[in-house]
């Protein structure tokens, strides 16, 4: 029964049309567009220091103009770092409870021999 029921959910979901819209990047888009890399940059740069991943398990962190704002959910942490820098575009994380390994795949061509 339940998984009838996740199936035509799925299946409604999925078969719905999706319309892909190519706009001009603005010259506030990528404005915004760069704040929001100069503050992931910068929190993954002081993240040791800051001691993040040790400190701030469960909850959600930010980064806006060089400034850390933590609170337990993105739209408070979010709205921390707006009501400081309203012009920035933050970048939210969520620091998971507990340490999870990560794979990064990278594809590399192998030389014929």
């Amino acid at each position: 029964m339940v998984d009838r029921i996740t199936h035509e959910i799925y299946h409604r979901a999925m078969s719905q049309q999706v319309i892909i819209e190519e706009v001009e990047m603005t010259l506030e888009m990528a404005r915004l567009f760069e704040e929001a890399e100069r503050n992931m940059v910068w929190l993954s740069e002081h993240a040791e220091e800051l001691e993040i991943f040790k400190r701030h398990r469960g909850r959600y962190v930010a980064a806006a103009g060089g400034e850390l704002f933590v609170a337990d959910s993105g739209e408070e942490v979010r709205r921390l770092a707006r009501a400081k820098h309203p012009d920035e575009m933050p970048h939210v994380r969520y620091i998971f409870r507990e340490k999870r390994s990560r794979i990064y795949a990278c594809q590399r061509k192998m030389a014929a021999l």
